[in-house]
This record gives structure tokens, sequence and C-alpha cells, in this order.
């Protein structure tokens, strides 16, 4: 019996799926897949919010973030999540890596908005 270039093709896909021990679970192995993946993207915004900055280190960033309309709430001079998104936002605004820390690159540009007040 002849057999189709479709069949063949199936045929061939299978014994390679088998020979390589691709037989396991599809879901499963996206599932792996999916939490190795997970577990390789740093957790930018945990590491921000874990910053030691003090208080009114905060306040002025968040004061120059409201002039730069990157921050629509109140400087509180706490770090929240809030403010490390107005951070990050900013830093991309102006070429800074946007890692919401609040280095001396991204002071230096926060002082320069609250300078044009």
């Amino acid at each position: 019996m002849k057999q189709s270039t479709t069949q063949q093709l199936a045929l061939a896909l299978v014994i390679v799926a088998v020979a390589f021990g691709c037989n396991a679970d599809p879901e499963a192995r996206a599932r792996q897949a999916a939490e190795k993946v997970k577990e390789s993207i740093p957790d930018v915004e945990a590491k921000a919010l874990a910053q030691k900055l003090s208080a009114d280190e905060v306040h002025s960033a968040q004061q120059a973030l409201i002039i730069a309309k990157e921050y629509l709430g109140e400087a509180t001079g706490k770090l929240d999540s809030v403010t490390v998104n107005a951070i990050e936002a900013f830093q991309r605004s102006h070429g800074i890596t946007d890692d919401g820390m609040l280095n001396d690159a991204t002071k230096k540009a926060l002082q320069a908005q609250l300078a044009q007040k």
C-alpha cells in the first residue's frame, strides 16, 4: 500500500518525537518552560522597592516626578509601587535604564527637573 507524503511526514515526526523523548504531556512541558522563563526574569520592582532611601530622597524624587507629570499622587516620602513605576517612566523618557532605582543618573535628571520649576 502506497503512503501519501503527508502520512510519511506525520510518521517521521512521531518517530523523531519518540526518539528524542518528546512523548511527555505537552501541557506539562509548556508549564515547565513557562516556569523556567519566569524564574530567569529578575523582579525589577522588588529590587527597586528594596533600595535603601531616606524619606527626604523619596519626597524630593516624587516632587520632581510630579513636575515631570510622571507621578500623579502626593509627595509622601514613601517608596511604593506607584513611585517606582513613575521613576521607571521618567527613566525611559530620559534615556536612563528603566530599573526604578534612584541612582546617580536618575537623581541628576530629577534635580534638573526640579530646577526647571
